[in-house]
């Protein structure tokens, strides 16, 4: 094994300390070492001089032998205490072992005058080692100089008296030793101020360095997990367009079949099962295409504290009579730009989450607060904009979510519920939902303690005017224009051309934007309405829009879809003063429509 790697092993209890109390261990672990391999030389050496000294009596000096031995037992220990992760014990018993040892040595040796006296080199030798173990106080660098000092001075007596020194010789070495040993103290104190301003600084820029980096990562989180959510999001879009076809045919049809049987008809409570059931799949495509921003919303300006006291009644019954509500609404809260619709499933959302996390009963607080944010608070999703937000908090005191949890807490089909609890939708609905009006989410969580959802909401502009609401003709309005209807369903192209045409309106179908433009090329008859799928096999609905305005000019628009994205209708339709019908719809929602859009002034 290699000198490095031992060292490594040995001082792995100090791999979470800084840099520079690993570097003093493995500087200290080295001494030690050295220590242990030098004594025993120093007292074989101290035995062999002395059974060869005629002065001894060729006897071994036990006053000198049995401190060497003892200084070994004693570095030994603080090698042990090293190890085992006890630092400032074992610096400190080193180094006052080291200095009484060479001290004691020198009073009792019986060797010539030199000798005793270059020892001393090695005493202040040991002083210079003090700025090693010591991390913050000074003052006992200053303490081992003063006590070498005053070993010093006793031994200069013993020696003067040993060696029969004049006294003008014991104070001159006196003098010389004093000043050595003073010089290296105050050396040593100016080493160990100027490294510990290094090692600060080193400590500084290493902690700013790991800062950046759990910056990093975290943006690279952020980054990974948007992707993630936008994948996952595409997916569910899709997926809600296709059963938004399916709930088309199966609710427009079973609407038309309830109008002709009438409410006599014994079939008809069971035919409204079916539209009952129909309404609830597609409020479940709705959250699905609120998750995958493809919800077609309604923004405008709302004000958060009045929409929160408006459904405090029904969040009262929701959470249930073992868990309070505490409304902590603030008075400059303001107003937001949202979709009433989706703020009021945020808020239901979070409130029924933090609900089954206190199945034992608790508090459960709603705040909200106008705040200015110039940084980003961490771990927000997504990543949002400085300026001035409105917050919404949901806080409870319940089990809490552990921080693996919480990386996975907005992922589709995700729960901590029992099986048959929890669906996993209700947080990534929510995230969802705060994505498509332009907010941000963060979670904070102490296991055991509770759980804060904050919703960060831009502060709306104060020109901002909501969106007045459409007034349609009486139901099942008809006429006689002329609608070529583009659709590449097949069962929503049949209901669609059942419905028009039992209304009254002349009806050209199409599978696709080509066969559309060709209709329109060979029609004898002008085409008063073109009612086009958003998404077509071979073009957009826009696409189409803007081809067939360039044949016919006055063409009305109407487009349908249940993939419809706010950007694409934004830049798209109502770019060619066309306007938007969702499906799944009813024959009355579209003959509505239809009649609304055929009825507006060119």
């Amino acid at each position: 094994m290699k000198p490095l790697q031992v060292l490594d092993r040995a001082t792995r209890r100090y791999d979470g300390a800084d840099a520079a109390m690993r570097m003093k261990v493995r500087v200290f672990l080295l001494v030690t070492l050295l220590m242990l391999a030098i004594v025993p030389i120093l007292i074989a050496y101290s035995a062999y001089t002395q059974s060869h000294n005629p002065a001894l009596g060729y006897r071994f000096n036990y006053a000198v032998l049995v401190p060497e031995a003892g200084a070994f037992l004693l570095f030994l220990l603080g090698l042990i205490l090293l190890v085992h992760g006890h630092f400032t014990i074992a610096a400190h018993l080193i180094l006052v072992t080291a200095m009484l040892t060479i001290w004691t040595v020198m009073f009792v040796d019986r060797s010539g005058v030199l000798s005793s006296m270059d020892t001393i080199v090695f005493v202040a030798g040991m002083v210079a080692l003090t700025p090693l173990a010591l991390t913050r106080r000074k003052w006992a660098i200053l303490a081992y100089g003063a006590g070498n000092l005053v070993l010093l001075a006793a031994f200069a007596l013993v020696a003067r008296a040993r060696f029969g020194l004049t006294r003008t010789a014991c104070i001159e070495y006196l003098a010389d030793n004093a000043v050595a040993l003073t010089f290296i103290t105050l050396v040593a104190l100016s080493v160990f101020v100027i490294n510990q301003r290094a090692l600060k600084q080193l400590e500084n820029e290493l902690a700013e360095r790991r800062r950046q980096e759990g910056e990093k990562e975290r943006l690279q989180a952020q980054l990974v997990h948007a992707q993630k959510m936008e994948s996952i999001g595409r997916l569910a879009g899709g997926v809600a367009h296709d059963f938004n076809n399916l709930l088309t045919t199966v609710m427009g049809n079973t609407s038309m079949v309830i109008t002709k049987l009438g409410a006599e008809n014994p079939a008809v409570p069971r035919l409204k099962d079916v539209m009952r059931a129909g309404e609830s799949a597609a409020a479940l495509t709705r959250q699905l295409l609120a998750f995958s921003r493809r919800q077609v919303t309604e923004p405008r300006p709302i004000d958060l504290n009045s929409h929160i006291e408006g459904i405090a009644p029904l969040l009262s019954r929701l959470i249930g009579e073992n868990v309070r509500l505490v409304l902590k609404l603030g008075p400059g809260a303001a107003s937001i730009m949202a979709d009433p619709g989706q703020v009021e499933q945020i808020v239901i959302n979070l409130v029924a989450n933090a609900r089954d996390a206190m199945p034992a009963g608790g508090r459960i607080v709603i705040e909200t607060r106008r705040q200015r944010i110039d940084s980003p608070p961490p771990l927000t999703l997504p990543i949002m904009k400085p300026g001035e937000h409105v917050v919404l908090s949901v806080s409870d005191n319940g089990i809490g979510i552990s921080a693996d949890d919480i990386q996975h807490i907005f992922d589709p089909f995700f729960t901590t519920k029992p099986v048959g609890k929890g669906t996993g939708l209700g947080l990534a609905l929510v995230y969802g939902s705060v994505q498509q009006n332009g907010g941000s989410i963060a979670v904070h969580s102490v296991p055991g303690e509770g759980t804060t959802m904050t919703v960060y909401f831009p502060l709306a502009g104060s020109t901002s005017r909501a969106r007045a609401p459409e007034q349609g003709p009486p139901e099942l309005p008809g006429g006689s224009e002329t609608v070529l209807l583009v659709e590449d369903d097949p069962a929503v192209l049949d209901f669609v051309t059942m419905v028009l045409t039992s209304l009254g309106y002349r009806v050209h179908a199409a599978a696709d934007g080509a066969a559309a433009l060709g209709v329109i090329g060979a029609a004898t008859a002008g085409i008063d309405l073109l009612l086009t799928d958003f998404i077509l096999p071979d073009m957009t609905g826009t696409t189409l829009a803007a081809q067939a305005r360039a044949r016919r000019a006055s063409l009305k628009l109407l487009f349908m879809s249940g993939h419809a994205e706010n950007i694409a209708m934004e830049e798209g339709a109502e770019g060619s003063c066309g306007q938007f019908i969702a499906k799944p719809f009813t024959a009355q929602e579209l003959a509505r429509k239809i009649r609304t859009v055929l009825d507006e002034s060119s």
